[in-house]
């Protein structure tokens, strides 16, 4: 297996308004993560 790290990724698709900003993650082999949050917060664009 592999881990996962994400350094300031940020994300936009308009080209101005970010809709993920600077986001890091560090996910280390064999960890399993939940992404919680409300409707349009860019849980599946992360």
């Amino acid at each position: 297996m592999a881990g996962l790290k994400l350094q300031a990724v940020t994300k936009s698709y308009d080209g101005k308004t970010p809709v993920i900003k600077q986001i890091d993650l560090d996910v280390a082999d064999g960890e399993f993560i939940v992404m919680v949050g409300p409707s349009g917060c860019g849980k599946s664009t992360l």
